[in-house]
């Protein structure tokens, strides 16, 4: 099922690739190669991971220009290895300095290109490659803003609806989750995969100029679906171990388990659920569950009292746990904005 979509992304940036190398040769324009490359280079990746690419790269070509200026006109008196090195140096600060993760390679490139390979005209390749890969670099991003249909903030729903769904399943089956442990940590491995994709998003909304907060809505939901897989992981811990203590308690969970679940499973879709019932529902459902948790926390007659009472103890985190998971999954957004993207 993926190598369709795969193959029509190799066929479509081969095609584009083309075309731009044979607009370059029929233009004639200087060091053209370089930006069919950074063509290439963004409409590799999503829209929002296409313009970190192009961000790196054309920084990282300046970087490789101010290197090449300062070490081919300062150390004119150095053998050439030196000042490759000295270049290859300044770059390399240069990129710690801008916080490049992979932009400083293309500095390098430019570097060596220019002081090993074109040692008498350096200012002619080095001052055409940067202004090539910029120009690049808007194409490709005009083209993928434009024409191309990916898009980042897409890809991170479908993610998200993943993750949330198993979430969901995890809330219903509190009490009985096989492989506990397990599922928790591959639940946190994915959540923190969303969050190292969020950098992607704002590129991307950067550029779409979207009306709609996508960054935010997808910040919303990590902070309070993390919150509800935090109360989910220590919750079944609790509930594997001892039975809910009343009879109202132990209503409000199947209550909280069940409109929370649903909430989960719609999160991300553009159904919204703010109706006056499912106000209702939550409104009911958070009183008798703050009721029940203050008959838990009463300390029956003729028992200790205090930290040091162990069932005491284990009461007030089943408490503190149960209102906190209400908390978040009644603060989690509903819909996320309107799309008004290709997929």
């Amino acid at each position: 099922m993926t190598t369709t979509p795969q193959l029509a992304l190799v066929l479509r940036n081969g095609l584009l690739l083309m075309l731009s190398l044979a607009a370059v040769d029929r233009l004639g324009l200087p060091e053209g190669l370089f930006l069919a490359l950074a063509i290439l280079v963004v409409l590799e990746a999503d829209l929002g991971g296409g313009v970190i690419a192009g961000r790196e790269r054309v920084i990282g070509s300046l970087m490789g220009l101010l290197a090449v200026v300062i070490t081919a006109g300062i150390t004119l008196i150095l053998p050439l290895p030196a000042r490759v090195f000295s270049g290859l140096l300044l770059v390399r600060l240069f990129g710690f300095a801008a916080g490049l993760s992979s932009g400083f390679i293309v500095g390098g490139h430019v570097v060596a290109g220019s002081l090993l390979h074109h040692p008498d005209n350096w200012w002619y390749y080095a001052f055409w490659r940067t202004a090539m890969t910029i120009l690049g670099v808007l194409i490709g991003v005009y083209i993928s803003r434009h024409l191309y249909s990916q898009r980042s903030v897409s890809r991170w729903r479908e993610q998200c609806c993943s993750w949330t769904g198993d979430l969901a399943d995890a809330l219903r089956h509190l009490n009985d989750i096989p492989e506990r442990e397990r599922l928790f940590l591959d639940l946190r491995e994915r959540r923190n995969a969303l969050r190292r994709s969020l950098p992607q998003l704002i590129a991307e909304q950067s550029v779409t100029r979207s009306r709609q907060d996508s960054v935010r809505w997808a910040q919303e939901v990590l902070q309070h679906c993390s919150t509800v897989m935090s109360c989910c992981r220590d919750l079944s811990a609790l509930l594997q171990h001892q039975p809910v203590p009343t009879p109202a308690l132990r209503e409000s969970v199947q209550g909280l388990q069940r409109l929370g679940s649903e909430r989960l499973t719609t999160l991300g879709q553009t159904i919204a659920m703010q109706t006056s019932a499912h106000h209702d529902a939550w409104s009911r459902l958070r009183l008798a569950l703050n009721d029940a948790v203050e008959d838990l926390l009463q300390t029956p007659a003729g028992t200790e009292s205090g930290s040091d009472n162990p069932e005491h103890q284990q009461r007030r985190l089943l408490a503190s746990r149960l209102l906190l998971l209400s908390d978040a999954l009644e603060r989690m957004p509903c819909s996320p904005p309107n799309r008004g993207v290709a997929h």
